[in-house]
């Protein structure tokens, strides 16, 4: 043994003093004893007939414990202290099933008494093979061991080490000693080295070849005799090899109660069903299965059936199934039936049961009060994704113990949480946090903290319950209650129930047959009628004509077109960071489970879309939440669907929509500490050329397409700050700036006297940071700053027109910061208004400055398009897009009109698109973490729930975009200072 090799030889007899085990042992201590029997001192007693044996000793053990062959020679150890547990190295001999290994193995209080253990069996192969017996967890009291020497095996084994306490080794494998346990235990198993897979058996056979051997993913009930063998492999290597050892445990229940009427069917094959459909076993490629080939699965995508008849009443059930983690989870589902006539379906309660197993997630049904009379049982597999989804494992009807359910309570710093089972009479046992082993449930738990709660029951003549995971939030960190909203926010409409949730579906129908679109529209949104009154071309495509001398935006049938338009449809910024953060949710329904679709890989849930489900019963998809937008969206008066949505489903034609050039997606034009496009990096045209062959050739055709963002929110105005800091090693536009400079100045000398700086060469001011200090340094940096500005706009531009000839180029979403900065505002307009068609600008603001916004269209020459406003109010605990912009939703109605209305009205405005449809995340948007953005942006919450006072006001505006536009009536405004 390498220990032994390491430190036992230089020690002899090692004695380590250890606090009492906390199996219910009174105060002692308990010292860890290593006898490598270089000779008997350390023994207590041995027969006379034992000799020790000289070995070579190559790494093992040197002397060794010879039998003689006869019967009864032992071995005695008396512990100095307590014994709890031991651990016996063998050489030779062989271990049989029949007969065990000639060892026998017993331990006393006083020496004179002894009882027999059965302890558990570690095999380690290799040149010299070694079996180590050990067992643990011995009555308080216990201080002798003796090894019996049977005299039945032919090739007795030789003993090569014995350790007493030492529950690192005793214990490996297995969270309970072989022997006998309570009917009802869960057996949990764990790997040689952290990182392994267990695989096992349960017939015997060798868990590293044997076909029937499983992947452990869940604990292992002891209903009956039973014998685990078991092994550990590194996944990354593929299965357990020969080479790897094997470990045996073997358990006798008790007591044992004669079981009632039921059926326990284990699926080997289809002998207790009464009928089956469109059913087989994969007992052809149990690998394919996690090694389990006893699963009914599906030969179709057709419905699968499994059918039970009894002589008796049936009365309750029990199913384990598996999911493909990778595909949504298809529920089974239940019917019974007194004639097998008529059959009605039972609900049936249905959560995950253990960890998943490869990609098969282990998922139990129950259903504790069938109908009276129940007769036949049928079950129902269904799911169109793959045939082999779901899958059945295990039947118990009858047989099955009511699993455990939970209640807590509130208490300072905590929690209680109470235990419960359906079933009178059953014990309940649980673990915290994944520990080694379930404890008995005697009362309430005081839980505090973020805590994974497993529990299960047990009912003797019944089976055990699945074990049931809670995830329970005991801290007094909460932020965001069970529904995805703010915890100590209070407002009208807020969710405190499911059932209003389930209330709100036919709510919502009534509220959204109630709306009627706007009347006069083309079918793309635009005023119907008005192309031929005012003399417009129909173009096919969206484009900017001239009304009066007025730019303005027309439909593909060349109609009058003012974009309002929604940014964000989808889902996507209402997914928030659980992962490190769970102390601040209430609740979070676990992945593995039915709210799966929820998630965003494991680390980010979006409540919107569980609220979602737990309104209509159905998870929707990305699409559905985007067409179901369209619908909505149509009737509030809206007509677009703007930035930061799913394109692709734009692609369908319901409804205009925009799309944002790849630029933000090419990581090799990025600058750290600084957003926007690094036109100079080497290859910047040619890659900009191949991706915009793939990104915008295969949309020039399209009429719903209203044109293409270049970017969003640039940091033009960081341009003076962060490019002379920078290095040209990372970043080209450094290099051009020092290419510049060196073709302006000639000599380093005149540079530094124009700059104020003192170096060396041109070659020196690369990875240098630059100082702005000086008048000329600005000066040279606005030329830099303006040939970026050309060079950037003007290679987009030309790319994008070689590709894309019919669709309006719409800018690059303005910052308020560079809009507000009247240097910026001149140079960014006056060199992108060469190149783009609309100017787009993110403009979130209590007014309208009409000024700057004149001073723009002068600059630019072309269109201002609004590609972001909104605000919000501090209602429900989220921010506001605009502090103190608005109180309550009425007022936020009330902004949208002053904002929409006013710039409606200005002469060269095409369109004003709100952000957005749906609020954040209240602890925010999943990609920004800690810090992300949650802002009351949206028109429906996380509940779903429209914010129908914005709403009406916002519809007023809307229906009437086009006579305000067009001076046919006063736009409307309200003096958010008037007293």
């Amino acid at each position: 043994m390498k220990r032994k090799a390491i430190w036992l030889l230089a020690y002899g007899m090692l004695v380590v003093v250890l606090p009492a085990h906390s199996h219910g042992d009174s105060p002692g201590s308990y010292e860890i004893e290593v006898d490598d029997l270089a000779d008997w001192e350390r023994t207590y007693g041995h027969s006379d007939t034992l000799s020790l044996r000289t070995v070579a000793a190559g790494g093992q053990d040197a002397t060794r414990v010879a039998p003689s062959g006869e019967a009864g020679e032992a071995l005695v150890y008396k512990a100095k202290g307590g014994l709890r547990s031991f651990a016996v190295q063998t050489y030779g001999g062989e271990v049989r099933e029949s007969d065990g290994s000639g060892l026998q193995f017993m331990i006393s209080s006083d020496g004179a008494s002894y009882r027999s253990v059965t302890p558990d069996v570690h095999e380690e192969p290799g040149k010299s093979p070694t079996v180590t017996y050990a067992s643990r967890g011995f009555p308080v009291g216990t201080k002798f061991l003796k090894i019996v020497f049977e005299g039945r095996a032919a090739a007795p084994p030789e003993i090569g080490e014995v350790v007493l306490n030492d529950d690192t080794g005793a214990g490996a494998g297995a969270s309970k000693p072989s022997g006998a346990v309570l009917y009802g235990s869960m057996v949990l198993l764990s790997p040689k080295e952290e990182g392994e897979a267990v695989y096992y058996t349960t017939d015997g056979s060798d868990p590293r070849t044997s076909k029937t051997r499983l992947l452990y993913g869940a604990p292992i009930p002891i209903a009956g005799e039973t014998v685990l063998k078991t092994t550990s492999a590194d996944p990354a290597s593929g299965p357990a090899k020969e080479t790897n050892g094997v470990s045996t445990f073997a358990y006798t229940p008790y007591p044992l109660a004669a079981p009632p009427q039921g059926i326990d069917d284990k699926l080997d094959d289809f002998g207790r069903t009464a009928v089956r459909f469109n059913v087989y076993t994969a007992t052809d490629n149990p690998a394919y299965y996690g090694g389990d080939g006893r699963r009914a699965v599906r030969a179709t995508t057709g419905a699968g059936v499994l059918l039970y008849k009894s002589e008796y009443d049936m009365t309750s059930f029990s199913v384990s199934s598996y999911y493909f983690a990778g595909l949504p989870l298809s529920k089974l589902k239940f019917y019974a039936s007194s004639d097998d006539a008529t059959y009605s379906e039972v609900a049936a309660e249905a959560y995950p049961s253990g960890n998943p197993v490869k990609n098969w997630q282990p998922y139990a049904y129950e259903n504790m009060a069938l109908p009276e009379g129940t007769r036949y049982l049928k079950i129902e597999m269904s799911g169109k994704s793959k045939a082999w989804t779901p899958q059945v494992s295990s039947v118990a009807i009858n047989l099955n113990t009511a699993s455990a359910s939970l209640t807590t309570t509130k208490t300072k710093g905590g929690m209680l949480a109470t235990l419960a089972t359906a079933t009178e009479g059953a014990r309940l046992y649980y673990r915290l946090n994944d520990g080694n082993d379930f404890l008995p449930y005697t009362g309430p738990i005081a839980l505090h903290g973020y805590v994974r709660l497993d529990a299960y029951a047990v009912k003797e003549g019944l089976l055990p319950s699945p074990v049931r995971s809670f995830a329970i939030n005991a801290s007094d960190e909460v932020q965001l209650d069970r529904f995805g909203q703010m915890e100590d926010a209070s407002f009208a409409g807020k969710v405190m129930s499911e059932s209003q949730l389930a209330a709100d579906a036919k709510a919502d129908k009534a509220y959204y047959e109630s709306l009627q679109p706007p009347a006069g529209r083309d079918d793309y949104g635009g005023l119907a009628g008005s192309k031929d009154k005012y003399g417009f071309k129909a173009t096919g495509y969206f484009a900017i004509q001239r009304l009066n001398g007025r730019p303005v935006m027309t439909t593909p049938s060349g109609n009058l077109y003012f974009s309002l338009a929604v940014n964000g449809v989808t889902a996507n910024e209402t997914y928030s960071l659980v992962k490190g953060r769970e102390t601040l949710y209430e609740s979070v329904p676990p992945y593995a489970g039915e709210y799966k679709p929820a998630w965003l890989g494991t680390d980010s849930f979006s409540y919107f879309v569980a609220n979602k489900y737990r309104k209509t019963g159905v998870f929707p998809t990305e699409h559905d939440i985007y067409m179901e937008a369209i619908g909505r969206l149509e009737k509030w008066g809206f007509n677009g669907v703007g930035g930061f949505s799913p394109e692709k489903y734009g692609e369908e034609g319901q409804f205009p929509y925009m799309r944002m050039l790849p630029l933000d997606s090419m990581s090799w034009a990025k600058i750290n500490g600084l957003k926007f496009f690094d036109i100079y990096a080497p290859g910047a045209e040619t890659k900009l050329d191949q991706a915009f062959a793939q990104a915008v050739a295969p949309y020039k055709d399209d009429p719903m397409l209203v044109g293409y963002f270049i970017g969003n929110e640039y940091d033009f105005h960081k341009f003076y700050q962060v490019v002379p800091g920078l290095k040209a090693s990372k970043a080209a536009i450094k290099g051009r700036l020092v290419q510049r400079l060196a073709s302006k100045y000639g000599t380093i000398a005149l540079f530094n006297k124009a700059w104020g700086t003192n170096f060396a060469s041109f070659d020196s001011l690369k990875e240098a940071k630059l100082p702005v200090d000086t008048k000329t340094a600005w000066s040279d940096m606005n030329g830099l700053f303006a040939e970026y500005l050309d060079r950037f706009y003007g290679t987009v531009a030309k790319l994008y027109r070689k590709y894309d000839s019919h669709h309006l180029l719409l800018g690059d979403r303005w910052t308020v910061t560079a809009f507000r900065d009247a240097k910026l505002r001149g140079m960014i307009g006056a060199a992108e208004g060469k190149y783009v068609d609309v100017v787009s600008l993110n403009y979130y603001s209590h007014k309208v400055e009409t000024e700057l916004l004149a001073d723009l269209y002068a600059k630019a020459g072309k269109p201002i398009m609004m590609s972001e406003f909104g605000y919000g109010t501090a209602e429900q605990g989220l921010a506001p897009l605009i502090q103190n912009a608005a109180a309550n939703q009425a007022q936020r109605g009330i902004r949208y009109r002053n904002y929409v209305e006013g710039v409606a009205t200005l002469p060269y405005v095409v369109g004003a698109n709100v952000f957005n449809y749906v609020d954040q995340a209240g602890l925010g948007r999943h990609w920004q973490g800690q810090w992300g953005e949650h802002y009351n942006s949206g028109l429906v919450n996380v509940a779903d729930r429209p914010y129908k006072d914005y709403l009406t006001a916002a519809k007023a505006t809307n229906d009437d975009i086009y006579r305000i536009m067009l001076g046919q009536r006063p736009k409307y405004y309200y003096d958010f200072n008037k007293k």
